[in-house]
């Protein structure tokens, strides 16, 4: 069960807006329970808070103090975990950026039978898209003076029929969203909005490395408020494709297929296209992993006059290794194109990112992490485009 725990964690944590890269140990506490607290500081160098043209560019240092505490509950076949966690921001330019984001996670995991499980989670994330990357953007985001604040609840389960060993492994699943903003009305109101997704997977397999990918998700879209961009409708996605574990060397899922975004208000079209995910990871030697992550999706337009929805292809690159026990480095690099879909300006924009970490672990039980990252933005719509360039040090101790 450790998988799902650490799955359910890593989840909660991502969607917190940072990630470790300690992992607690934990406190026995006896009768299956492991108490995993955590804390993390983040000093951040930032030129450009409110992604801005060269014109128009601040700078300033913020300051990230990240607690968190877990709750593991192994009773053999069935595992419950919990999470709670913080992130408190301060901003040596301007005190109105500053924020509380929180995260509240919990989740079970039960195996019923050698061949049924299911899992399930519910999770509320209280967190904050800040100025220039929310609702409001370009020079519209200096016209602002709080940062979006927002609800995100999602509550997931999933049952799982097969085995490993099984010629055919089935799973469905349902899962339902909704994101409700605190603050900026006048702007957010407008994004309010729920989603039901539904989804099944087929995995045969074909060898004992590798098998066949059929999977099928559908998601119902409502916005709370009547207005001009809410995109009440549909999402289908259907994919075909292989995943393979090949022990030492390489592990992989790569999927192929269509996706339809369909629209209950008929003045706007339904939109099909082709689509993709693929994860695929490289290990030419037990300490250095390169990993590979593409995707196309749809998601949801962000204000007034944006189009129907973003059209999104993502692609990254990361290479880790690790020179000791003590001393890692990590290199990332990402491009992103975005299609304003329908959009009246006909917005288009790319936006490409790179970093470099260290990581020096003096334990188990810290880490210290100097990183640097570029981001540049490339629109065809006059005032979107900024380049942005964060240093980071940050301490996570976890117990």
């Amino acid at each position: 069960m450790k998988a799902w725990k650490l799955s359910l964690l890593a989840a909660a944590t991502m969607s917190a807006s940072a990630a470790y890269a300690v992992e607690p140990q934990g406190i026995e506490l006896g009768s299956g329970v492991t108490l995993l607290p955590s804390v993390g500081l983040k000093i951040s160098d930032n030129d450009n808070i409110y992604l801005q043209d060269s014109d128009n560019e601040v700078s300033s240092t913020i300051t990230r103090l990240t607690p968190a505490v877990g709750v593991n509950v192994d009773m053999g076949a069935t595992v419950i975990d919990a999470l709670v966690k913080g992130e408190i921001g301060q901003y040596t330019k301007d005190d109105n950026d500053d924020y509380t984001d929180a995260n509240y996670a919990v989740g079970v995991a039960s195996q019923l039978t050698d061949r049924n499980a299911i899992r399930g989670s519910v999770t509320l994330n209280q967190g904050h898209d800040a100025r220039g990357s929310g609702t409001l953007e370009g020079t519209d985001a200096l016209n602002t003076d709080k940062p979006d604040q927002y609800d995100e609840t999602t509550v997931f389960l999933n049952y799982v029929y097969g085995a490993e060993s099984s010629m055919l492994n089935a799973s469905v699943g349902v899962e339902q969203y909704s994101k409700d903003y605190k603050n900026n009305k006048d702007v957010t109101s407008d994004r309010e909005h729920d989603k039901t997704k539904l989804t099944a997977r087929l995995d045969i397999n074909v060898s004992s490395a590798t098998k066949a990918i059929v999977e099928l998700r559908n998601t119902d879209i409502s916005y709370d408020n009547d207005s001009a961009i809410a995109g009440d409708g549909s999402v289908l996605t259907g994919l075909v494709g292989a995943s393979w574990d090949i022990t030492g060397k390489t592990t992989g899922e790569v999927k192929l297929g269509m996706i339809d975004r369909d629209f209950d208000d008929s003045a706007k079209d339904a939109d099909s296209r082709f689509t993709w995910e693929a994860s695929v990871t490289y290990s030419p030697l037990s300490y250095s992993v390169i990993t590979l992550t593409t995707a196309q999706a749809a998601n949801e337009t962000t204000s007034a006059g944006l189009g129907s929805y973003i059209a999104s292809d993502f692609t990254a690159l990361n290479w880790k290794h690790e020179f000791s026990p003590f001393v890692a480095l990590s290199v990332d690099a990402s491009l992103n194109n975005s299609e304003y879909v329908d959009a009246a300006n006909d917005r288009e924009d790319e936006v490409v990112a790179y970093g470099i970490s260290g990581v020096f672990s003096p334990s188990k039980n810290v880490d210290v992490v100097v990183g640097y990252k570029a981001t540049e933005r490339s629109s065809n719509v006059d005032g979107l485009d900024y380049s942005q360039n964060i240093i980071d040090l940050t301490m996570s101790v976890a117990i």
